[in-house]
């Protein structure tokens, strides 16, 4: 049986719920939802963890317990204890360089400044051949503000926006996960 690990960034605690930062974490509680799943806290990979089977795939989807800037803490052992290939990963995270409310997919590459890639990257011993969801959650416009700007919720509009972006991007998670990566794609950026 194949396999496939989801995992959603974003900081634990009800102080940065719903924040600009988790959209990871947003990702994840809709899709909770949809798919009705179940969490249990899995000491040995610092997360929650759910699994299900979709056709011929075990899909593993993690909410990590640790802070974004060290979210490698969390998925690097959950790759080695499920035994899951990097172009199986799928991590879904905020972006400052997409417009708040767009959700676009990225095969593999750099951490693009995020601190939660930059950590996973660093703990997976430099390899970046996972793929990525970003959900746009627009800049600040001056790289001091950014710190600050990704703690907060935003304006109603923008977490409106967000939503939409993970609604957009829930489209698409089954191709993703049944290696219609193309497919996904096209659907999603021809939004």
């Amino acid at each position: 049986m194949k396999k496939f690990l989801i995992a959603g960034l974003g900081n634990p605690g009800a102080r940065y719920s719903k924040t600009r930062h988790n959209a990871g974490f947003d990702f994840i509680a809709e899709l909770k939802k949809k798919w009705k799943l179940e969490f249990d806290e899995i000491k040995s990979i610092k997360s929650q963890l759910s699994s299900f089977v979709l056709d011929d795939t075990k899909v593993y989807i993690q909410i990590p317990n640790v802070f974004m800037n060290n979210s490698g803490n969390a998925i690097q052992p959950a790759v080695k204890r499920y035994n899951i290939n990097l172009n199986r990963i799928l991590i879904i995270h905020d972006d400052l360089d997409l417009p708040s409310g767009l959700c676009k997919l990225k095969k593999f590459g750099g951490d693009g400044g995020h601190n939660g890639l930059k950590s996973i990257i660093e703990k997976l011993g430099g390899k970046k051949d996972f793929l990525r969801m970003r959900i746009g959650i627009g800049h600040p416009g001056d790289s001091k503000l950014v710190n600050n700007y990704v703690v907060k919720k935003g304006t109603k509009n923008e977490m409106l926006e967000r939503k939409k972006a993970i609604e957009d991007g829930l489209e698409v998670l089954e191709d993703i996960i049944l290696d219609k990566w193309e497919l996904a794609l096209n659907k999603l950026h021809s939004k």
